[in-house]
């Protein structure tokens, strides 16, 4: 039986089952090459918005739902999450996995000492974001706009932030004019991390991956398993990393150490 490595905890976000831009087999192949005392599912995990006649469900994401469940037969708490995509559909998340605890948000201590807040991230969109206005579009309309991100993505499937096709390049003063009505990546996190007296924040929500501090408070972002197949660990030792799965024979993980200010 192959050697599992040891993880403290593994948070996982945006892995939108249901949909065809789901990455479930690189999923279920980082799963089943670690171990971890806890795995949180920090929301998105399943898009309910595409629930309906749009609905895509593959063997891939039925091993890595019972992936999941073998996780929790053996012992690991898992801990569900909820995102602006799976919040209301709490029948279809326990249809799946069964009863698993879940939670707004929470925090997690690492074994440094920090506090660290753990939430999908929704929370912080301002009233401009699209997140904000697309459930008022009804599920023909989001199915749509899911068949065209599936069309503009097609040629993004080596996985990982860079090397984007051209759509990408196209989309990025969007999303960054997004970024910037929203102020999600600034005043938001800094205001939920002083609320509940936190070190630090881990959360999804945006698909991309981040690590680095905001003022005094650690920002880490766990990516997605869309686009990026991402997630945060942590070490024994309380480090906080973020690692990504190549899709390559020989899996590579590049990580990124949790800055020594934030465990202090």
């Amino acid at each position: 039986m192959l050697e599992r490595s040891y993880y403290r905890a593994i948070w996982i976000s945006d892995v939108h089952l249901g949909t065809r831009a789901c990455k479930a087999n690189s999923l279920l192949d980082f799963l089943r090459k670690h171990i971890a005392e806890t795995l949180y599912l920090v929301g998105d995990i399943v898009d309910g918005w595409n629930w309906g006649p749009s609905w895509h469900w593959s063997p891939a994401q039925q091993e890595l739902v019972d992936e999941i469940k073998q996780w929790r037969r053996g012992g690991v708490n898992v801990v569900f999450i909820p995102g602006n995509h799976d919040e209301g559909k709490g029948h279809l998340v326990e249809e799946l996995f069964g009863h698993i605890p879940s939670v707004t948000s929470l925090i997690h201590s690492t074994a440094a000492g920090a506090r660290m807040l753990v939430i999908h991230g929704h929370q912080f969109d301002g009233s401009l974001n699209l997140n904000r206005l697309l459930p008022k579009i009804g599920a023909n309309a989001y199915a749509r706009a899911q068949r065209i991100h599936d069309w503009y993505n097609r040629q993004t499937d080596t996985g990982g932030d860079e090397g984007r096709s051209l759509s990408d390049y196209l989309r990025q003063p969007a999303r960054r004019a997004i970024e910037f009505l929203t102020d999600f990546r600034d005043r938001a996190v800094l205001a939920a991390a002083r609320d509940h007296k936190a070190d630090g924040v881990i959360c999804g929500h945006i698909h991309r991956s981040d690590h680095r501090l905001i003022g005094n408070v650690l920002y880490v972002n766990d990516g997605d398993w869309v686009h990026n197949r991402t997630a945060v660990v942590e070490e024994p030792d309380g480090a906080l990393q973020v690692v990504r799965w190549s899709v390559a024979p020989q899996n590579i993980s590049v990580s990124e150490p949790m800055p020594q200010e934030a465990t202090s």
